[in-house]
């Protein structure tokens, strides 16, 4: 399939590195079946070194004078794209959906809440988004089948058994809110013995801080700076204590009952599909309480995304960009 794709995202402190990571999930699957691929991202620093590692054409736009839909307009016409790919959350023009559309260019939106997304042909979404698909244009998937997970998690797996339990504590790739130290301070006051592995970039903030904290911590905590293979890792984990974002499926494919921090009032809604099937709590730092995870199990799950076959499925339909 001979295809010029067009992905829109961005990585940053504020928002994290979710977006991007599902983007080259994406990007590497069109790329392996012949098509090429183009980043348009912000220039962001966490953003390029992101897709600088797997080797992907970027067009960074520039801060200050900056026109959005010139940006975009231009990307389209000089690199003679066939598809689009929205997964930005950043006003991004709704003039730009229609002028693709008079171009015989695919749009596709990846769980977007932004008004753009119901002007595109197709739009996936988790189980959990609130959506009103009366609102949508084109055709609306929802599902565990369209969530984007990395594929180390499509692998067979055994659980390890560990003689203490194993707590991850992990605040997304950034922790923009700098949660982490206050959530290892709280549980760390639990009498009962159990581990803590911690996910944090050498680079936060609070780095020299929970290292201090680790000399007289009751428990075993280790600080693990940059993970290679989530999955391996996740094998070995048997409680998390996260915010709330992709990482969510990750725990469900692993098993691994977790507390979500609640930090957010807008994105309450987001957390209703794991509270509902046990997945899940949701929790204040003051309340956490570790003691009542073990109360939560559910049944092996199994998440096989099927967002690229859809769009070669509707390309080959509606043959477009020919």
């Amino acid at each position: 399939m001979n295809k010029n794709i067009l992905i829109r995202c961005d990585a940053s402190k504020e928002i994290g590195l979710g977006h991007i990571t599902r983007c080259l999930v994406l990007a590497n699957q069109f790329r392996d079946n012949g098509c090429k691929v183009y980043f348009a991202i912000k220039n962001n620093e966490l953003a390029i070194e992101k897709i600088k590692e797997q080797q992907f054409d970027m067009i960074i736009g520039s801060e200050g004078t900056f026109n959005y839909y010139s940006w975009i307009k231009n990307i389209l016409e000089q690199e003679k794209i066939n598809i689009f790919i929205g997964d930005i959350r950043d006003g991004f023009p709704i003039e730009l959906i229609s002028y693709m559309k008079n171009k015989n260019i695919l749009t596709v939106a990846i769980d977007e809440p932004s008004e753009y997304s119901k002007e595109c042909d197709l739009c996936f979404y988790p189980p959990h988004a609130s959506i009103d698909r009366s609102k949508y244009k084109g055709k609306v998937y929802q599902g565990l089948e369209y969530v984007i997970l990395r594929p180390e998690f499509y692998e067979e797996f055994e659980k390890n058994k560990n003689k203490n339990p194993n707590v991850l504590v992990m605040m997304g790739g950034t922790d923009a809110y700098n949660l982490t130290f206050p959530v290892v301070e709280k549980i760390d006051k639990n009498e009962e013995y159990f581990e803590i592995s911690v996910i944090l970039s050498d680079k936060h903030k609070d780095i020299n801080l929970l290292k201090e904290f680790i000399k007289t911590s009751k428990h075993q905590i280790k600080i693990y700076n940059k993970v290679e293979n989530m999955s391996s890792f996740l094998d070995n984990i048997d409680f998390a204590i996260s915010q709330f974002g992709t990482i969510a499926y990750e725990y469900l494919i692993k098993n691994i009952p977790a507390i979500y921090i609640y930090n957010d009032k807008e994105n309450i809604n987001n957390y209703d599909y794991f509270i509902k099937n046990k997945y899940a709590l949701v929790s204040d730092i003051e309340d956490i309480n570790i003691d009542i995870l073990s109360n939560l199990s559910y049944k092996k799950l199994e998440i096989n995304c099927k967002i690229f076959e859809v769009i070669i499925k509707y390309i080959k339909r509606n043959n477009f960009g020919h």
